[in-house]
């Protein structure tokens, strides 16, 4: 029997309704009801579900509906990305929740990017999936089943690997923002004590890294080019080691690792060191030069080396309605970069716009490192038949409703072909890219630097990075110190807009100096065809230091009299 996966439509009687529903339904049934408390009912219905192998690939697939995309996520779903709420970016519309964590307004009250619950309600997806597993029919009169061209049997034990790796991704998904949290690996219901006490912070590593361990062992390289390429957005071999390398770094870093322990940074660098000694060229390299750069974020990403996971995603154009410069049609400003992140961009010849002598503050964005003029949008970026005019009365200027506050528009990810008042303003398909390459050899540089020192292994991976873009490589004879500042910032540029800058702050510590700051933005005044260029200072961010860790919802702490509250909350 050959079961097309395609067709698979009638397990969402058994999914949306006794299943999903019902998870739905405990949510709301009580003001104090445990997270950890997910009774799905299954009594009836996991006969049918778990014992059909397609209607169980259907159940895993629902897994993944709960895993945040940095699109929507952030901000409410708005298209707001957590870098406004850094010192990368503001937002232009004063009331869009990212300032919450800047003026500080959030807390155990009203947290927007809180995921306690739908980070338990995937997991508990997971356990009960290892439950019941056990029961699937991979066989028929002594022939294994059919589906999606490959065996029942194989496809059995991928579903583990995919139920393994997202059972991690949800608890590091709750761990970079609480910390330690309680770990259960059983579906709990009533009759069971959910009131679990908090793991410590490497105790809950532990179980990410061996969650990860366990899908790398059964799930393959990789769905492209296979005569399963319709799983494209699934969890494979090395999105579970890139999960892990990713786990292992936050655990070694100054926030975590407070007193530098070097097997932490040894451990996080063998983790990300296939991604780096020729285990997976054949498998991920870097997209060719700054086009390649670009079009990571704006295609579909199934056919791109460079991506490791992403999320396959509709095309729309909601990210270009939410971004887009004011002075296009129906634009509403959106993200606005900072000049702290502009002035992180190196000059074309690696040097600080401060000593390099190819800058000229009357010309202050051209030879700037190819990232920047297709992340950011300035005074005088093309766009359409136009060019962005930032200044003072300029068709995208601070005077305009929702205008730049700083003088710049976020560009990364934007589509400008995109015309929002067109009859057909066009869409794009955007997958969020969970993990690529080059982050992973910007950590493991990252973590080889800080066990070894700037050996030369930490420059080849840094050099791959910036000369994929045309920079140019790093001075020889960095100190360690030294080498930390060029790979922090490299990872600022490169990874800009990723979701990385909100987190990478807090592992190092330093969030409680850069983002509690006033910002700072481009005052830009045109008098005939000259443009003056002034820095100017704006509202001051608050960030103290209880904000490394999120708190838990006051919610939460009700229904769990064993959950303590993060420090300074």
């Amino acid at each position: 029997m050959n079961y097309n996966f395609n067709k698979m439509k009638s397990i969402k009687k058994y999914l949306s309704i006794p299943v999903l529903f019902l998870i739905g339904i405990f949510m709301v049934s009580s003001c104090k009801k445990n997270p950890l408390d997910r009774p799905l009912e299954l009594d009836v219905q996991d006969s049918v579900v778990f014992k059909n192998i397609g209607y169980t690939t259907e159940y895993v697939t629902d897994i993944y509906s709960g895993v945040i995309s940095g699109y929507t996520a952030f901000g409410g779903g708005s298209g707001t990305f957590n870098e406004a709420a850094t010192d990368d970016a503001v937002h232009a519309n004063l009331s869009n929740d990212s300032y919450r964590y800047t003026n500080g307004t959030w807390g155990p009250t009203f947290n927007p990017d809180d995921v306690f619950g739908n980070s338990y309600r995937g997991i508990r997806k997971c356990n009960v999936f290892f439950e019941n597993i056990g029961k699937v029919q991979v066989t028929d009169h002594g022939r294994d089943l059919v589906i999606n061209n490959i065996t029942a049997t194989v496809q059995r034990e991928r579903l583990k690997g995919e139920v393994f790796f997202l059972r991690a991704f949800y608890y590091f998904d709750m761990l970079k923002r609480y910390g330690g949290v309680p770990i259960t690996l059983k579906s709990l219901n009533l009759k069971d004590d959910v009131n679990l006490p908090r793991k410590t912070f490497e105790e809950v590593v532990n179980r990410i890294v061996l969650d990860c361990d366990s899908a790398f062992k059964k799930l393959p390289d990789t769905y492209i080019g296979s005569a399963t390429e319709n799983y494209y957005g699934k969890g494979t071999k090395w999105s579970a080691a890139a999960l892990k390398a990713r786990t292992l770094l936050y655990a070694a870093s100054p926030l975590n690792n407070p007193n530098n322990d070097l097997t932490k940074w040894t451990l996080a660098a063998e983790a990300a060191k296939p991604f780096n000694d020729g285990t997976t060229s054949a498998i991920f390299t870097l997209a060719t030069g700054v086009a390649g750069y670009e079009g990571l974020f704006k295609t579909n990403t199934s056919t791109n080396k460079e991506i490791i996971w992403s999320r396959v995603a509709s095309n729309s154009n909601a990210l270009e309605a939410a971004n887009f410069p004011v002075g296009e049609v129906n634009g509403n400003g959106g993200v606005c970069p900072s000049q702290y992140l502009v002035d992180a961009y190196e000059m074309k010849d690696g040097l600080t716009y401060t000593i390099s002598p190819l800058y000229s503050a009357a010309n202050p964005y051209a030879n700037r490192d190819p990232r920047f003029a297709v992340s950011i949008f300035y005074n005088g970026s093309p766009i359409k038949a136009r060019t962005i005019e930032t200044f003072d009365g300029g068709l995208d200027g601070p005077q305009k409703s929702n205008g730049s506050r700083t003088g710049y528009y976020m560009r990364k990810h934007i589509d400008p072909s995109i015309d929002l008042g067109a009859a057909t303003p066009g869409t794009t398909q955007r997958n969020w890219i969970h993990f690529r390459l080059a982050e992973m050899m910007l950590n493991y540089a990252e973590a080889l630097n800080e066990s070894r020192g700037p050996v030369s292994e930490v420059y080849t991976a840094m050099n791959l990075v910036r000369n994929r873009v045309t920079m140019p490589v790093l001075p020889a004879g960095l100190t360690q110190e030294q080498m930390r500042e060029r790979i922090r910032n490299e990872r600022r540029i490169e990874l800009s807009f990723e979701g990385h800058r909100y987190w990478d702050a807090r592992r190092w510590n330093i969030a409680k100096d850069v983002f509690n700051r006033k910002m700072k933005g481009m005052k830009i005044q045109k008098a005939g065809t000259t443009f003056t260029y002034t820095p100017f200072e704006m509202e001051q961010k608050v960030f103290t230091e209880n904000m490394n860790r999120y708190p838990f919802l006051f919610y939460d702490i009700q229904s769990n009299s064993n959950l303590v509250q993060n420090q300074g909350w």
